[in-house]
């Protein structure tokens, strides 16, 4: 989110009103008496954005809950000897020293032994969480002696029976019901502070997390600790056990599982504004003009919900040793705390406020800016009386305490860049597609043109050729015709001349017969002659019959010839005509088409114009970037000169860009001199003025450069840009993922393999990269590269990545199949310290995590770690290294230890005298009791010791 210059910043004050919804109008009511503050915000901010506070007072709300009796209660007589009694109905309870000496104290509310954890929530945090809902910070704080119960109220999980649940679970469930996960996020943050010192729960290794208040608004923060991004019920309670798991607790006199730190749990929350103009129209001095409709406005808060550690004395808890020193933190902290509380009751001048790093986390819940509720937690024994006297007069005084609480509502820049951003690549996806339709129509209707022209073609062709076909016919018909006709005449001149020759034998015979009448005496001489003739006649009859009836049959023939030939040229005609009709119609469906496309041509040879416009100012903003890309290049590559001085420390600043929670961060290097922090401090402005200038697209596209040295640096950018969470998600979305896995399979450059497996080893500490690395292949190339290379550094890198990787269950069967086990092991060729630092590391992971699941039923039988040879190399070299390798061995053998099938390994390699050794001289006491809670609990053991 970029802004330019300062923004302004202003200030609504309202006092005397309860806390309203984003949607109602704000009142002002009559000013109240300002109360003492242990924070004194400042009426500015970063600069980032416009921000606007809506303020408001509220006292501090206290509860009383009382413990049911216990059997160490009941042991000591307690039925007959309890100094509380209960008035729930008038939210009163009397103290009672003895018979005739008691007191009367009020409370906010009185809850007794039978009351509910859902009764408890809804009357003591519900409020509080409704108004950091609303915009408003709030805490709720549990206060009492040890063994009353405040972890109960507060951190209890209740994941098989709903009805336990503590504070934390029903406020994180009633957040989360609530919110959108569209426009709204939720965040947690678990911390404890022990012995003094703040360390993160959710990544136990960050210790001595420092304090930090914001000079312009005088909010406190807690920077290097741990903020994960919660997404359902689930989820939280994951994170919770988690956070449980790594709190330290001990058994003593007083409580089987007593608290040794005050656990925080911090709940971050960010709401859009959605009803701001209903909330701004009331507000006086036109503040409801401050942001603009196109500026969507957010709600930030936060929410702590703490645990505080009981107050005891050394007599009776019977504390020994560490957890003397222990107690008396806790009672030095509780002490400042009630110092607070006593100078802001009594409007005093000056409030210690530093002389306890519990009371500068708390500074904002008593006397500052947040919505307080506070329950306190007693006992009924008598015993204890002066213990819960002393709780009593806390929450007395602590109600005297007025909290000015404000809302703070800023325009999300950021949300607002994402979607002016959106939509830029929405048009530009629109215009390509749009431009790549016009493309494609136009090659439609060219390649329906062509075809048209074809289809005419090869139509005139079949025309010509029909034509031509005809034409012979006709000629074959009028030659068959003139024959026919040849051949009649040739008939008929036979069938005249046969005529006359009938004609003249008729005449003959005429002649005859008066020759015989005149000459009868030669009748019989005739006579012959006349049958002769007679005969000659007949024949000559009958070949005259036949000669007709060959002329009538050739007749015929002519006439259905005649017809037929009539026929063809009527159909010859009737075709002729058809096809030029025809011919005629597709010339002007062609020709009108070829106008229709001559137009469409036209239309389109005028987008083109168009298009050839917005290309050509399309190449000169891309020559623009061009230049500008060109530009950021040299200035890495003045930057890259500015670093050569420094080759020697380069692999130890690295570490700096690397969070320690993923195993690269070295503490010690990092507070050895002034110049290292200044080398750091001046490479990390170096790189935020870097991405901001260039943006992470444009840093992810630099590792594909050609120049080896642009590369290098690039990934020392997307190094340094994975320490944070923040920026994780956004470098996978982008591709930031592939392309260093990518990197890393094809470069064969050892500096680049260095600052890539850290990048890797970053991303590799939020779980759900963790799978996505495994499934891409992450583990098998950082197995190759640890086989290849000999770099102490690389390796380093290289076994932090695989050691974050072991912290997830879930992967430890792949990590074994890829070779991971097996490349940890390996990287102890190396012989430097910090490598091997990595590799214990990662096994103490790996044998915790499995140990956990195997706990919980969901896997049997040997450790995978043994089955990789693991156990006898811890055998070997438990005792060579450093006290922090020394102690991660440690825990890795208690681990495996708690898996029955892996018994028979350990003593068979000698791992039960280690185990042993542990349980003796080991110099933690955590790791003390559970190497003898392993001891303890296998037979197998117990024959040894």
């Amino acid at each position: 989110m970029a802004a330019t210059g300062r923004a302004s910043v202003r200030s609504v004050e309202r006092h005397g009103a309860p806390p309203r919804a984003a949607g109602r109008s704000r009142s002002v009511a009559p000013h109240r008496r300002p109360s003492h503050s242990l924070a004194r915000p400042a009426a500015d901010n970063d600069g980032d954005s416009e921000t606007v506070f809506y303020t408001d007072s509220c006292r501090v709300r206290v509860a009383v809950r009382l413990r049911p009796k216990n059997s160490d209660d009941l042991a000591h007589g307690a039925d007959f000897d309890s100094c509380v009694e209960l008035q729930p109905e008038c939210k009163k309870l009397r103290l009672k020293k003895n018979n005739w000496n008691c007191e009367s104290y009020k409370f906010d509310e009185v809850f007794s032994e039978n009351a509910s954890q859902k009764r408890i929530y809804e009357v003591v945090a519900k409020p509080v969480v409704e108004s950091v809902l609303e915009g408003y910070n709030g805490t709720v704080m549990a206060y009492g002696q040890t063994g009353t119960g405040k972890t109960y109220t507060v951190g209890r999980l209740g994941k098989d029976d709903p009805s336990e649940r503590g504070i934390m679970v029903r406020a994180l469930e009633d957040i989360l019901s609530v919110m959108s996960l569209e426009t709204d996020g939720v965040a947690i943050s678990f911390l404890q502070l022990y012995l003094e010192s703040v360390q993160d729960l959710l990544a136990p290794e960050k210790t001595n997390i420092p304090i930090v208040e914001d000079p312009k608004t005088g909010e406190v923060s807690l920077p290097g600790a741990a903020i994960v991004e919660i997404r359902d019920l689930e989820h939280v309670f994951q994170l919770l056990q988690i956070g449980e798991m790594n709190r330290h607790a001990a058994n003593t006199k007083m409580n089987t599982e007593s608290s040794r730190s005050h656990a925080i749990l911090i709940i971050h929350i960010q709401r859009s504004s959605r009803a701001k103009d209903e909330s701004t129209t009331s507000l006086p001095n036109g503040t409801g003009d401050l942001f603009s409709d196109s500026l969507p406005p957010v709600l930030k808060s936060k929410l702590l919900i703490v645990d505080l550690a009981g107050s005891e004395r050394i007599d009776k808890s019977g504390s020994e040793g560490h957890m003397i020193e222990e107690a008396k933190f806790i009672n030095l902290s509780l002490t400042s705390l009630g110092k607070c509380i006593n100078a802001i009751a009594e409007n005093s001048p000056h409030i210690p406020i530093r002389d306890s790093k519990l009371t500068r986390i708390l500074r904002d819940s008593f006397g500052g800016t947040a919505r307080t509720s506070l329950i306190v937690t007693i006992g009924p024994s008598a015993r204890h009386f002066s213990e819960t006297s002393s709780t009593i007069m806390f929450g007395q005084r602590a109600m005297k305490i007025v909290n000015t609480i404000r809302i703070k509502e800023e325009v999300d820049y950021e949300s607002l860049y994402k979607k002016v951003e959106r939509e830029v690549d929405h048009l530009t996806s629109e215009m390509e597609r749009q431009q790549k339709l016009k493309n494609s129509e136009k090659m439609q209707l060219e390649r329906k043109l062509r075809e048209s022209e074809a289809s005419l073609n090869d139509l005139k062709v079949t025309s010509a050729v029909k034509i031509e076909n005809i034409e012979m016919e006709k000629h074959q018909l009028e030659c068959t015709v003139k024959t026919l006709m040849m051949d009649l005449e040739k008939e008929k001149g036979k069938n005249n001349l046969l005529s006359e020759q009938i004609i003249y034998l008729e005449t003959s015979l005429g002649e005859n017969k008066q020759k015989q009448l005149e000459n009868i005496s030669n009748t019989n001489i005739l006579a012959d002659k006349t049958k002769s003739d007679e005969k000659k006649i007949r024949e000559l009859l009958r070949q005259l019959e036949d000669e007709r009836s060959r002329s009538a049959s050739m007749n015929d023939q002519l006439s259905v010839l005649q017809e037929l030939s009539d026929a063809q040229s009527y159909v010859q005609a009737n075709m002729t005509c058809e096809l030029e009709k025809q011919l005629s119609r597709t010339t002007e469906e062609f020709t009108s088409q070829i106008c229709s496309l001559e137009e469409k041509i036209a239309e389109l040879i005028s987008e083109k114009e168009l298009v050839y416009e917005e290309l050509k100012s399309t190449q000169e903003k891309v020559q623009q970037e061009m230049r500008h890309r060109q530009g950021l290049e040299d200035e890495i590559l003045r930057l890259k000169q500015s670093l050569a001085d420094n080759c020697s420390e380069e692999s130890k600043a690295l570490c700096g860009m690397v969070r320690s929670g993923s195993g690269l961060g070295h503490v010690p290097f990092m507070s050895k001199s002034g110049k290292s922090r200044e080398f750091l401090s001046s490479q990390r402005g170096n790189i935020s003025k870097i991405f901001e200038e260039v943006g992470l697209p444009n840093v992810l596209a630099l590792l594909k450069s050609e120049e080896i040295e642009v590369q290098i640096h690039a990934v020392k950018v997307v190094a340094n840009l994975a320490a944070e969470d923040i920026n994780q998600e956004k470098i996978v979305e982008e591709g930031g993922l592939d392309a260093l896995l990518s990197l890393l399979e094809t470069s064969e450059n050892t500096t680049i393999h260095r600052v890539t497996a850290g990048a890797i080893a970053n991303l590799a500490m939020n779980g759900s990269n963790q799978g996505l690395i495994m499934n891409k292949g992450g583990a098998r190339l950082l197995a190759n590269v640890a086989f290849k290379t000999d770099d102490p550094q690389t390796l380093r890198m290289v076994a932090g990545a695989l050691a974050n990787l072991c912290g997830n269950e879930k992967l430890h069967v792949m990590l074994k199949q890829d070779g991971g086990i097996k490349a940890l092991l390996g990287m102890f060729r190396s012989g430097h310290n910090e490598v091997i630092a990595q590799i214990a590391r990662g096994m103490a992971n790996f044998a915790k995590c499995e140990s956990r699941v195997i706990s919980q039923g969901h896997r049997k039988g040997r450790s995978l770690l043994i089955e990789e040879g693991v156990l006898n190399w811890m055998v070997a070299n438990s005792s060579a290294f450093s006290a922090s390798t020394r102690r991660h061995i440690e825990l890795a053998f208690c681990h495996l230890a708690q898996n029955e099938d892996n018994a028979r390994d350990i003593i068979l390699t000698g791992g039960i005298k280690e185990l042993i050794r542990i349980s003796r001289e080991s110099s933690r006491d955590d790791t003390r009791n559970l190497a003898k809670k392993a001891l303890n609990s296998n037979q197998a053991f117990l024959e040894f010791q």
